[in-house]
């Protein structure tokens, strides 16, 4: 398969900043020709200030200073600048950003939790994919465990199953105790009783998914996988439950000096491998984990294959998308959605949004939202009908939708709920926190939204076909239908007064 022009990818992370020189072919197919990384301790700085001090920046800046050499030698030109949970907690991120951006040059894109996550998964998923054998046909839990948080992506045979997030990554959880009660015996027992509070409210979201496969990354994965398995050299490796229980247990009372005496680890990689053994632990004994698989996916390998698939690959990253539809559709059958009525106001958004390509403005991207919006707009009945569309926005703020943006998911949850209200102006609070693009983005997709859904007004699938056609000044919608559309017609003409007002053409329903 043919290599593409080399491209960086520059990481500021909690314990190290990091750039990597990437020849992309495909989202399996990828060569780290160089790597260089510096440790850091910004990650626990953050956690116990929440900001980056002067010395700090001086130190990140001299570091982005020295990686413009590696960019020469290798004559790239086309950088990702992306920043995780540092950045993302610091109270001073936007001065940060700012001098990065005049003193380096890299101007840093700064990625929520759920977009962290994703990364490592679209480059595991490939992986996955790949995989001969039955492993790739079984169900996974994938566990991304970063400084802020620990996500758990449930998969199976190429679809996602779930996608849950909580806090309590590596260093939020060790920045929770002070460092009078780090140091006192009982702290790992501690921890472990945090984590088993924390995580129990999980477990019935996950339990009915028969998950007996434990993935993981990262590189306290790749050091628990060293020390199970030395001389085994590459990974992916393969962990027995009873051989994690054991290690942990071998190990107990677990401490950061045992760690360190035992496996010749550093106090800091000692320390950050704690709270993370435990996790594991807490895992494997709630779940019926039968093997642990341990790959050598790293947020930057992820970020690779993200950047590479959008540049290189739109095959890969439209199939992305269909996998985070396909979530979408899990979550609203959550709450009792009417998947019927959701599948139809899809379709006809996808109708509509491609036949007003050449006027609404609006990237690919905003399709994918119009879908998730139309597969979770009712979902607000679960918790009642009176008011619905505020239940669903409060329902959608409150999901981790994977691969969304904590931006994209407030226009998912603006587009569902202005969908069936009043039209969205600046007197209403959810309208006025948006953004101006998330504003002009909200206005475009919930006016295709309302006309989408007037086409099944009473829920029942009246239209045989639906076709749309656009003219200069009008958007011709044609159906057909052998029963009574009346409700379909008035709320049609209702909806129409949105759609003109914001696309400046009548739209128009004719009945074969």
């Amino acid at each position: 398969m043919k290599a593409h022009p080399p491209f960086a990818i520059v990481h500021i992370g909690s314990i190290r900043v990091s750039i990597a020189i990437v020849e992309y072919s495909s989202p399996g197919t990828m060569k780290i020709l160089e790597e260089a990384r510096k440790e850091t301790t910004f990650g626990e700085e953050i956690f116990r200030t929440h900001r980056l001090s002067f010395s700090s920046i001086h130190e990140l800046c001299h570091i982005l200073e020295g990686f413009r050499q590696l960019l020469s030698d290798y004559g790239v030109t086309e950088v990702y600048p992306i920043a995780t949970t540092v950045l993302r907690e610091a109270e001073n991120s936007l001065g940060i950003l700012d001098l990065l951006r005049l003193r380096t040059g890299f101007s840093f894109h700064v990625a929520d939790m759920a977009e962290e996550i994703f990364y490592k998964f679209f480059a595991l998923h490939h992986r996955l994919l790949e995989e001969k054998g039955a492993l790739g046909k079984k169900p996974l839990l994938l566990l991304d465990v970063n400084s802020g948080g620990v996500g758990f992506t449930g998969w199976k045979a190429g679809r996602l199953l779930f996608q849950l997030n909580v806090e309590g990554g590596r260093l939020s959880v060790l920045e929770r105790f002070t460092k009078r009660e780090r140091q006192e015996l009982t702290f790992p027992s501690a921890m472990r009783d945090y984590f088993h509070a924390s995580l129990s409210t999980l477990w019935p979201h996950i339990e009915g998914a028969n998950i007996k496969t434990l993935v993981l990354s990262g590189f306290e994965a790749r050091i628990l996988a060293s020390l199970l398995s030395p001389g085994s050299g590459e990974l992916p490796v393969v962990i027995s439950r009873e051989a994690l229980l054991r290690f942990v247990d071998d190990l107990l009372p677990l401490t950061v000096k045992k760690l360190m005496h035992r496996f010749d680890l550093s106090e800091r990689r000692a320390t950050l491998l704690l709270p993370t053994l435990l996790l594991y632990d807490e895992i494997v004994r709630a779940m019926p984990i039968e093997a642990i698989h341990v790959y050598d996916i790293t947020f930057v390998t992820g970020c690779a294959a993200w950047y590479g698939a959008l540049e290189y690959s739109p095959k890969d990253v439209e199939a992305q998308s269909e996998l985070q539809v396909d979530l979408a559709r899990s979550i609203a059958a959550r709450y009792g959605a009417n998947s019927g009525h959701d599948s139809r106001v899809e379709k006809y958004a996808i109708l509509l949004f491609e036949a007003l390509k050449d006027i609404h403005g609006l990237a690919p991207r905003a399709g994918l939202l119009l879908r998730m919006s139309a597969i979770l707009h009712e979902v607000g009945k679960y918790v009642n009908l009176r008011n619905y569309p505020l239940h669903s926005w409060q329902i959608i703020e409150g999901t981790d939708i994977f691969g969304v943006t904590e931006a994209e998911k407030r226009c998912i949850a603006a587009i569902s709920y202005y969908y069936s209200k009043d039209n969205p102006d600046r007197h209403s609070t959810h309208y006025e926190s948006l953004s101006r693009d998330q504003k002009i983005l909200t206005d475009k997709c919930c006016a295709i939204l309302r006309l989408a859904d007037a086409l099944d007004q009473g829920h029942s699938g009246k239209l045989k076909t639906v076709s749309a056609t656009l003219s200069k000044e009008e958007l011709l919608v044609t159906c057909e239908s052998e029963e009574d559309i009346s409700l379909i017609r008035w709320s049609f003409e209702r909806a129409a007064l949105l759609f003109r007002e914001i696309f400046g053409i009548t739209p128009l329903l004719h009945r074969k």
